[in-house]
This record gives structure tokens, C-alpha cells and sequence, in this order.
């Protein structure tokens, strides 16, 4: 399954972005454009996975980590945070937000140290 969640991510990437394009207008591209968005987070905790793997630790530890991570602290960015000023509108967007997060992440799994093998 590890080999085929990036293909699946980017499946997902191209439905949203391209349906929520070709449906502008419409109510639907909202959760579209979001699909989307979900989707690159995905790909980027795949990106986070596989430099996981690479050091000897957990490929879906790593992977749910950061896309959890990423996707909540987004949240919470557009709708915990005091708003901007307008009634209802979020003060920040929440996809920066859990881009930024997600790039951190890739960065630890890069810097962290390899895990070395427990002798029995």
C-alpha cells in the first residue's frame, strides 16, 4: 500500500483541483478545491514517509504524524483564531498554514538520526 499512496494522492489532486476548476461557480468546487488541497498534504506525508523509512523508523507513523498534524493546525489557524475583522471570516487561510506545517515535518524526518537496530 506504501507504493501506491502517492499515486492515489495525486489521483485525488488532480479530481479536486481539476472538478473544482471546471466546476467554478457552483457550490461543489469548494469541497473540491479542499479535496485537493488534502491531497497535496497527502502527497507531502508521503514525501515525510519515505525519508522515514529511509532512517529505519515507521513509514505510517511518519505519514499520519504529519498529514493529522498539518490538517489539524490548519483548522484550527482559519477557525479558532480571532477572525480579521470581517463577521466570519477567518483571519488566516488554513492551507498556508498546513503547507508550512507538513514542510516542517518532511525537514525533522530529514535531520533526524538513523535508528539503529537493537541487538538481541
Amino acid at each position: 500500500m506504501t507504493n501506491r499512496m502517492p499515486f492515489i494522492s495525486l489521483g485525488l489532486l488532480i479530481i479536486g483541483f481539476a472538478g473544482g476548476y471546471a466546476l467554478r461557480g457552483a457550490w461543489i468546487s469548494f469541497p473540491l478545491y479542499h479535496l485537493g488541497g488534502l491531497a497535496s498534504l497527502s502527497l507531502l506525508a508521503c514525501a515525510s514517509g519515505a525519508l522515514a523509512r529511509r532512517k529505519g523508523r515507521g513509514y505510517w507513523r511518519a505519514y499520519s504524524i504529519t498529514l493529522i498534524l498539518s490538517a489539524v493546525l490548519g483548522i484550527i489557524a482559519a477557525y479558532v483564531w480571532p477572525t480579521s475583522g470581517e463577521e466570519g471570516r477567518p483571519a488566516t487561510c488554513g492551507g498556508s498554514v498546513s503547507l508550512v506545517i507538513a514542510l516542517i515535518a518532511i525537514v525533522y524526518w530529514a535531520v533526524v538520526k538513523r535508528k539503529e537496530k537493537e541487538e538481541a
